[in-house]
């Protein structure tokens, strides 16, 4: 009975003492936290490390990290920026150089703009056949007149005027105003072709032709275009010249419907036309004329 009283107040002894160290070890730790000192290396891996265990030993995955608000506004800006040209051989590619050499085979389409034709040393036998492909195309055109031609084509004459085309003046006979007098190309003037616009034979002229024109009021109109059909170099040469690259919204093309055998330009005429028209120029006479 001594013995189990002796062993129960050693266990109460025991006890008390066991409290008593557990209290004074919780009572240490509080005390450093609220004085500030600096925790130990392992407290502070644990403060800055989540203890989160990884839910797998697997090997870290090659996912690109969340883009930051500026990485996200550069991408939005490169998926709106046009991609690089594929390589030349990749399928897309090769279908953009079909497609182009498809439209690469045709006249540019619907240039827009006006091409001016023009007709000199008329009227002749084949000024009605020029007029005749003027309105089934419904257009119009200049036609530099000699005042010899029309004393003989006069219906000819009357004709381009019925027909919503225009007249100007190319002189009496066609001689080289630059190699004459002031009174001899005066009148030159006045027995040719009565208009406001003058086409000096062979595009010449000089300071005394130009103060001469411009006294009287007339307006000098060369050419950009010319098809040397004149020289009957073939409907093909003709229409590719009327047609080519050169060509541009107000060019004005030099053809004759006089002077010789014009069978080459009437030919050539057609295809010029339905050419400019479908690269979308309206063909027209030169205003002012």
């Amino acid at each position: 009975m001594r013995r189990l009283r002796i062993l129960s107040n050693g266990l109460l002894l025991a006890a008390l003492a066991l409290g008593f160290i557990i209290v004074a070890t919780s009572d240490g730790g509080a005390g450093t936290g609220s004085n500030g000192a600096i925790p130990s290396p392992i407290a502070s891996a644990a403060l800055e490390t989540p203890m989160v265990k990884p839910p797998s030993a697997k090997a870290p995955t090659r996912k690109r990290p969340a883009a930051s608000p500026s990485q996200k506004h550069s991408s939005a800006q490169a998926s709106r920026t046009p991609h690089p040209a594929r390589p030349d051989n990749s399928p897309p590619a090769q279908a953009s150089r079909k497609q182009g050499s498809r439209q690469g085979d045709e006249p540019p389409a619907k240039r827009g703009g006006t091409v001016y034709l023009t007709f000199d040393d008329g009227p002749s036998q084949y000024t009605p056949a020029i007029l005749n492909v003027l309105r089934a195309t419904h257009s119009t055109a200049t036609f530099f007149e000699l005042g010899v031609r029309q004393a003989q084509h006069p219906t000819e004459a009357a004709q381009i005027k019925a027909e919503g085309s225009n007249i100007g003046n190319h002189t009496y006979n066609h001689p080289d105003l630059a190699a004459l007098t002031p009174r001899q190309i005066q009148w030159q003037l006045a027995h040719g072709p009565r208009s406001s616009c003058v086409r000096p034979p062979y595009g010449a002229t000089n300071r005394t032709v130009e103060r001469i024109l411009s006294r009287q009021g007339f307006r000098q109109v060369f050419w950009t275009i010319d098809t040397r059909d004149w020289s009957r170099p073939g409907t093909k040469h003709i229409v590719n010249a009327a047609t080519g690259p050169s060509v541009r919204a107000g060019s004005i093309v030099l053809l004759h419907d006089g002077g010789g055998d014009r069978s080459e330009t009437i030919a050539a005429l057609p295809q010029i036309i339905a050419a400019l028209q479908h690269q979308g120029y309206a063909v027209r006479r030169i205003p002012g004329c």
